[in-house]
């Protein structure tokens, strides 16, 4: 904002200085800066958690138009704000939106900030930045892990870098309240955050809301606050943490009380949040018991690399150097992906081959490269990293496919085709080169019990979006198929035959015969 168009939101409400905000700054500029203003709701609770603790200085990190300080403001009428923002032009607004505040907002880096400045509250909705290679925010992960001695990932969002940042300058007994995206309750990259949290003692309360209902307007965006407090000196860790769960369809909101043991032993926290501690029945072990994964092919650019079988030949590519392979979740729609399926995709012109190309490359081949190359292919991020950029990484074939996104089901697939595939499906590789032990494990996959299992190892994202790592299918519990007889396996067989064609009762029968297998392989080891 400019000097006039300051004066002109000193003179709004705060409100008015927030609409006036986004309605005059492009959505570019915004989502630069990952500028999504806090919803009311959300601010009241989280303010409603820091005041109570009575504190007369608050830091707020990422202080946009001021909602959140406003907020806390409006329960402490003398507190004092500290704020960070490294946006100017938001910075100004919020200036003008906090005018009769007592206020110090820094125009600065909040990660600039003095280490050793301590604040009795803390509140934010951090800005949701991933890190990419060789930039600042990666540098800053890297500083941040060496500072406070917290193991980070590469790819630790600046979300998380926030809340670790804050809570070094929260003071003992002070309070803090983040609005973060529930993703990071599920995510690899917030299992040291968890630590933390736990081991220092801070976690007090979580509120997820649905999926299926952002709280952020037109974003899909997730939500979920985190309420914590510092502990004093000799306090002892809390044993036990509320949490809330905020239905989509106008339900009351679901409330219970979790052992902070049971988050420890957790690696997701998703379920737990949603319906309380799930018991594994007996006879079940974790999928990593009985496969290994590893993700799809990726290419870097999917265009180039993956083509349709008449493209390919236009090119002039030997077939000796192509793939059969699939690449999207929409051209693999069963539970069973058959060879008859892989050639009505080459029927309809869908891309089914892969380039993987081996020296020496005849001359249409080095021509298609070299038009690669002129187009920047070579150079992008994981081209450049590969010698020559155009040879594939290591690739397996998979018997098993796993669906990496979905809505509600999780798909899984018996690859009968024997194709590759590219990063829309998981590959699993079963202990045993056997297909009916591969057909029983994907009726296993797809049955409701197994599904219902799951819900714990996965990423939930707005609107209801689900997905799946590698390493989250290792954890996903099924029945324990070697400890049942080949019967049972092809029994659980044809039930996926079943299953796939949608015969009238089909689900139903799969999910008895997954439960009895289940009770006949714990009955197997316990004679053992």
């Amino acid at each position: 904002m400019d000097g006039a168009t300051s004066q002109q939101a000193a003179d709004l409400t705060p409100q008015a200085v927030d609409l006036a905000y986004l309605e005059a700054t492009p959505k570019a500029h915004r989502r630069r800066f990952a500028q999504v203003l806090t919803p009311p709701d959300c601010a009241a609770t989280m303010a409603d958690w820091v005041a109570a603790g009575a504190p007369e200085t608050l830091l707020d990190p990422a202080f946009g138009t001021g909602i959140l300080a406003r907020a806390v403001a409006a329960r402490r009428p003398a507190i004092r704000v500290t704020g960070y923002e490294i946006d100017p032009q938001i910075a100004a607004a919020g200036q003008a939106a906090c005018a009769r505040m007592a206020l110090d907002l820094r125009r600065a880096d909040f990660f600039d900030a003095p280490a050793d400045q301590r604040f009795d509250a803390i509140i934010a909705n951090p800005p949701f930045l991933r890190p990419g290679a060789g930039t600042a925010l990666r540098a800053q992960v890297r500083a941040t892990a060496a500072r406070l001695g917290v193991p980070l990932s590469g790819l630790t969002n600046a979300y998380l870098l926030f809340v670790f940042e804050a809570l070094a300058r929260l003071k003992p007994g002070g309070r803090a309240a983040f609005l973060l995206p529930a993703e990071w309750a599920n995510a690899n990259t917030g299992a040291p955050l968890k630590e933390v949290l736990i081991s220092g003692g801070y976690l007090r309360e979580l509120i997820h809301f649905c999926a299926l209902n952002p709280v952020f307007a037109r974003t899909l965006t997730t939500a979920s606050l985190v309420l914590l407090q510092a502990p004093r000196p000799g306090e002892r860790p809390p044993a036990t943490i509320r949490a809330r769960f905020v239905p989509a369809d106008g339900a009351a909101p679901r409330d219970s009380v979790l052992e902070v043991a049971d988050l420890r032993a957790s690696p997701k926290w998703d379920e737990l949040i949603r319906t309380g501690p799930q018991a594994v029945p007996p006879g079940f072990v974790t999928l990593g018991d009985l496969a290994s994964t590893r993700r799809g092919i990726a290419t870097g650019a999917n265009g180039f690399f993956h083509l349709s079988a008449a493209a390919a030949a236009a090119r002039g590519l030997r077939a000796s150097q192509l793939l059969p392979c699939v690449a999207k979740a929409a051209d693999v729609p069963g539970l069973r992906f058959t060879r008859a399926d892989f050639a009505a995709l080459e029927a309809s012109d869908r891309p089914t081959r892969f380039f993987a190309p081996r020296q020496p490359l005849s001359a249409p081949e080095a021509a298609y490269v070299a038009e690669g190359a002129a187009a920047g292919i070579d150079q992008r991020f994981l081209t450049r990293n590969r010698t020559p950029w155009y040879a594939p990484e290591r690739i397996y074939l998979a018997p098993v496919w796993a669906a990496t996104f979905g809505r509600g089901q999780m798909r899984f697939i018996l690859n009968e085709a024997r194709v590759w595939q590219l990063t829309a499906f998981h590959g699993l590789f079963p202990i045993r080169d056997d297909v009916a032990f591969h057909r029983a494990l994907v009726a296993c996959l797809n049955a409701a019990p197994v599904q219902d299992l799951m819900r714990g190892s996965l990423r939930i994202y707005a609107r209801g979006l689900q997905k799946l790592e590698p390493r989250d299918l290792l954890q996903i519990p099924v029945p324990d198929l070697r400890r049942v007889p080949p019967a049972r396996l092809a029994a659980l067989g044809r039930a996926l035959t079943s299953l796939d064609t949608g015969r009238r009762g089909a689900a139903a029968r799969l999910t008895a015969l997954v439960m009895e297998t289940a009770a006949a392989a714990a009955m197997a080891e316990d004679m053992e």
